[in-house]
């Protein structure tokens, strides 16, 4: 009975799928739409027809949300596939685990998610219907900012329309009267040999941008603030002596305290 059911629902979806692609649609200019996601789910169907885990009944509703037109916008999109084999390291913001969020995604505010931040590719995960092993990739350009770990991370390229080298989603770290500082979180990629197998080791880079009169500049080292700001050179060199510990400890902290000790300066 459960494989004639997954036999038919397959069948009404090629259906659709081959509706989609008729030729007299030619005309009209190409949606962007789930089709990925439909023929994975094709897959996951056709693999048991008999074993009902979780996650295919999660499959199941979602295959019924496709048939009956329910699939919400922040649901379109690709699979989204990591071909990496991982040994301590990975490629995500905080954690490679789902965790509850907010997007503002193709002008509506979607709460309470689950999401994560894929900062070697600077993509942004959804969870497939609340199922913690696949993951949906969000379109960049419809993405405004999302909210995961109680940091915001704003697109730059949909905020700030004037020219700039900067592309992409940024931590928005202290906005302020005068100025801003926004952190670019990104990882690096490495493979590596060990007892004859190949990993991928991923590395945490920090790239702090300073948002001033309409202008972004690279404020990683001492020297590239003081270029910026040579009226408070004084006052910046006795701000790195006083605070080497939170340096140290906690630089996006210190980053963020050393630019708000600048903005009220100024």
């Amino acid at each position: 009975m459960r494989k004639s059911i997954a036999m038919s629902r397959i069948k009404t979806l090629l259906f659709i799928i081959s509706f989609k692609f008729k030729p007299h649609y030619k005309s009209q200019p190409l949606k962007i739409t789930n089709y990925s996601t439909v023929i994975f789910i094709l897959l996951l169907i056709s693999i048991n027809s008999f074993s009902q885990t979780n996650e295919k009944k999660e499959v199941s509703k979602y295959f019924d949300k496709i048939v009956n037109g329910e699939i919400l916008n922040i649901n379109n999109g690709k699979i989204h596939i990591d071909p990496y084999n991982l040994k301590s390291s990975h490629n995500y913001y905080s954690s490679k685990d789902f965790i509850k969020g907010s997007v503002f995604y193709d002008n509506q505010l979607y709460e309470n998610i689950l999401i994560k931040y894929d900062i070697y590719k600077d993509q942004l995960v959804k969870s497939f219907e609340n199922i913690s092993t696949f993951g949906i990739t969000l379109i960049n350009e419809k993405t405004d900012y999302f909210i995961i770990g109680e940091k915001r991370f704003i697109n730059i390229d949909n905020k700030y329309r004037y020219p700039k080298t900067i592309t992409g989603f940024f931590e928005e770290k202290y906005l302020g009267k005068n100025i801003s500082l926004y952190i670019k979180h990104t990882k690096t990629a490495k493979e590596t040999i060990s007892e004859t197998t190949l990993y991928t080791e991923f590395k945490v880079y920090t790239n702090y941008q300073l948002l001033y009169n309409s202008k972004f500049a690279s404020v990683n080292t001492q020297k590239e603030i003081l270029a910026i700001f040579p009226q408070l050179k004084k006052e910046i060199k006795d701000f790195y002596k006083k605070n080497k510990i939170l340096e140290e400890t906690n630089p996006y902290q210190f980053k963020a305290d050393l630019i708000k000790f600048i903005d009220i300066n100024l």
